[in-house]
């Protein structure tokens, strides 16, 4: 007895490249919306910089479409894709307001020691 079979689709020798560079781009636009989201948290760069980091989000969210497309993925690998651009839009949000509230808490306890 065998188990399932899961075929596949061939990826075409000229579609590699493409995979290859818009999978790179994804890390690549991933950083820079990390970044820069974190550097306007942190009050270094103007709040009119979360364009900037919401265009990069976008570019990054376009080369995951691009490279599903590329790679002929299945429904379930498309729809965790959409599932991982979308905890990559708040993880940084989530992140800076957890560090925002356990350093206030930090705070507040130091203060009632003295």
């Amino acid at each position: 007895m065998t188990g399932p079979l899961f075929v596949r689709p061939i990826i075409e020798v000229q579609d590699f490249l493409p995979i290859f560079v818009s999978a790179s781009l994804i890390l690549v636009f991933g950083l820079f919306y990390a970044s820069v989201i974190t550097l306007v948290k942190m009050q270094i760069l103007s709040k009119k910089y979360d364009i900037l980091a919401y265009l990069f989000w976008g570019l990054q969210v376009y080369s995951t479409y691009f490279m599903t497309e590329k790679m002929h993925s299945q429904p379930f690998t498309v729809k965790a894709m959409i599932i991982a651009m979308l905890a990559y839009l708040m993880v940084p949000h989530i992140y800076y307001h957890l560090i925002t509230k356990s350093e206030e808490k930090y705070d507040n306890n130091t203060l009632k020691e003295d």
